[in-house]
Parts: C-alpha cells; sequence; structure tokens
C-alpha cells in the first residue's frame, strides 16, 4: 500500500505540472508514460517509453515533459513507443524567438548531441536573436504551439551567410528523462 500511495503521489505531482498545457490545449490528449529504455550506442539520447497503441499513442506524437519538448514517436508497439529526441538530425521542429519573432527550424546536430544541445537554423540574416533568448514551437505542424524547447546559447552566421545558425540549450535535461507525456 505505501508503494501505490508513492506512485500516486508521484503520478498526481507530476500531472500538476502539465496542467497549464492542458488548459491552453483543451483538445489534447494527454499520456503519462515513463522511459523504460535507452540504447547506450544511440548519440541522439532516443528511448523507448512504456505506453503505446493501447494507450492512444501514435506515430508522430510529440513527446513532452513538464519542462518542454523532448522529441516525437518514431515507432509504436502495442505497449511501448521508441522516442527520437530533439537532439536527432532526425527531428526538425518549426521553432520562433518569443522576443524576436524570428521563425527558423531546430534540428539535431552531431557535435552538439553530447552536450546535450541542439540549433536552431535558418534565423533570418538580419535577426537580432541573441543569447538567452528562448525559443518555442511554432504550430501548426504536428508540434503544438508554443512549447518551450530551449534557450539561445550562440548565434553564428550559416555556411555561405545566408542566414543565421543558433546553439540551443534545451529546457528539458534529455541525456536524464525519467517521465514523459
Amino acid at each position: 500500500q505505501l508503494v501505490e500511495f508513492e506512485q500516486y503521489k508521484q503520478e498526481n505531482e507530476n500531472l500538476k505540472k502539465y496542467l497549464d498545457i492542458k488548459e491552453k490545449n483543451p483538445d489534447f490528449e494527454l499520456e503519462p508514460g515513463a522511459v523504460v529504455a535507452r540504447d547506450p550506442n544511440d548519440r541522439f539520447y532516443s528511448f523507448t517509453i512504456d505506453i503505446g497503441s493501447l494507450d492512444g499513442v501514435s506515430l508522430r506524437d510529440p513527446v513532452i515533459c513538464d519542462e518542454g519538448l523532448v522529441g516525437v514517436v518514431t515507432e509504436v508497439g502495442l505497449n511501448y513507443s521508441k522516442v527520437w529526441t530533439i537532439l536527432d538530425v532526425g527531428v526538425d521542429v518549426g521553432a520562433y524567438d518569443v522576443r524576436t519573432r524570428d521563425i527558423g527550424i531546430v534540428q539535431g546536430a552531431i557535435d552538439l548531441a553530447s552536450q546535450g544541445q541542439c540549433k536552431l537554423a535558418y534565423l533570418p540574416r538580419e535577426s537580432g536573436a541573441s543569447p538567452g533568448d528562448l525559443i518555442v514551437t511554432t504550430g501548426g505542424g504536428i508540434y503544438p504551439k508554443d512549447l518551450k524547447i530551449g534557450q539561445i546559447v550562440s548565434v553564428d552566421v550559416q555556411a555561405g551567410g545566408i542566414s543565421l545558425s543558433a546553439v540551443i540549450q534545451p529546457v528539458a535535461d534529455i541525456r536524464t528523462l525519467t517521465d514523459v507525456m
């Protein structure tokens, strides 16, 4: 009974953190899941969660934690799902800088993943984006609008000089996550 009590207590505390997201998006169906496996050879920190199609999870569902966006479901079984994180080069997320309103695409980068970071590519050359700016999802695709992604660490000119690229420190520590939604 004590174990059950602690589990219910923890689940209740976790659900409170998601209440704001649910209130802003009443059509969302949120399903709590736990990280049950990680591939130690995956440099992008992908993981497996303990919920699947029997729980209503579908391919390409966004995966979040109480801090913000974590990744996307890339494989669904009956009682498990595999998740690629926003650190993965195969994941692209439309995003914008909250302060400047400049739009770009959050992408994984091999050289940044080991530090738990990703990049915001294709920022306009004249963007005023700077370190400390908050980056959130644009919405309109598979990702809901205004989910926190991270903060800008640095801004550089992309190869070719046509646009800017920013290094992003995700709000969630993707490498150590245990609970997602």
